[in-house]
């Protein structure tokens, strides 16, 4: 029988602290465990050559985009991988969106490539090789993604070291939207940072988003959805003088306040990607993502925020 390996991951949203995490602030994120991502590992006896099957790439692995040629070409390198290997790809998690598509799709083919060489995986290894791959993919990522997505519960997480949370229990729901603008992660950081470097002054947006997390914990803690709302506004007011909202997300804000929403903010990168939106019950949510898709969004998910 021909060898084979088979992993699979959840994407994650980041809750508040996008952009501050990466100088050092606390962010809160959590599993997004609609969206997934499925890899599979097979050798392929009759070929010189080894292949990619993905919906970002279809074809040999010399062609391959740079992030997923390095990580394939580093697996059969580090295990000295003699067959070539056909790696195939299955996801519904949209990609540079803000929802860990990169980082579940490194989990995916890490856990695939363990099992194939039927190895034993660490939760420490998985996070350090998925890690490696997010450097290619993002450059100077925090880590948020790779933790959440291998713990699969919310955690709090700062400076590399991560805190287990409770699962929420808030009486209120959350509609992610994707924009259905390609944002890039790796951009954005890099701006943000250059801007710090730049005018100090911005460092100010930096910390009082950090202030914000620790204001968010206190109220997820107390189970109160109307305090998270008000530090979701006041985060995006942040990250929007730090020059990552885009024009989609503020349009789509805004339709959002109208059909009710009492806060929205976006999630991840920014600069298009996903957004998140807070609805005190079902009919609001509801009535948001329709608002939101009949404006171009491509997808919404709703999520209750009770546990």
């Amino acid at each position: 029988m021909a060898q084979h390996g088979y992993g699979e991951a959840n994407g994650k949203v980041i809750l508040i602290g996008e952009h501050a995490v990466t100088f050092g602030e606390p962010a809160i994120a959590i599993p997004f465990t609609t969206g997934r991502v499925r890899a599979t590992i097979d050798a392929i006896e009759d070929s010189h050559s080894s292949y990619i099957s993905s919906d970002v790439y279809d074809g040999e692995l010399e062609y391959a985009p740079e992030h997923l040629k390095a990580v394939i070409t580093r697996f059969i390198e580090k295990y000295n991988i003699a067959t070539p290997i056909k790696v195939s790809i299955d996801t519904n998690l949209p990609a540079s969106r803000g929802l860990g598509s990169s980082a579940a799709m490194a989990v995916a083919f890490v856990r695939a490539s363990f099992d194939y060489l039927n190895k034993p995986l660490s939760d420490e290894t998985l996070i350090e090789e998925a890690n490696w791959a997010e450097r290619i993919a993002h450059g100077k990522p925090s880590g948020i993604d790779t933790q959440t997505i291998v713990s699969n519960k919310p955690v709090w997480f700062q400076q590399g070291e991560v805190t287990m949370l409770k699962p929420l229990e808030l009486n209120g729901y959350m509609v992610v939207i994707d924009t259905g603008v390609r944002g890039s992660t790796k951009q954005a950081v890099e701006d943000v940072h250059n801007l710090c470097k730049e005018d100090e002054m911005y460092l100010q947006y930096v910390e009082h988003i950090g202030k914000l997390v620790f204001e968010a914990s206190d109220a997820i803690e107390h189970h109160n959805f109307e305090k998270l709302a008000t530090i979701f506004n006041l985060c995006q007011d942040n990250l929007r003088t730090l020059t990552v909202s885009h024009d989609k997300i503020e349009t789509l804000l805004e339709a959002s306040i109208k059909q009710g929403a009492i806060a929205g903010k976006l999630t991840g990168g920014g600069r298009g990607g996903s957004m998140i939106v807070l609805a005190t019950n079902l009919e609001i949510a509801e009535k948001i993502a329709q608002s939101a898709q009949s404006l171009g969004a491509h997808h919404t998910w709703i999520e209750y925020l009770g546990g």
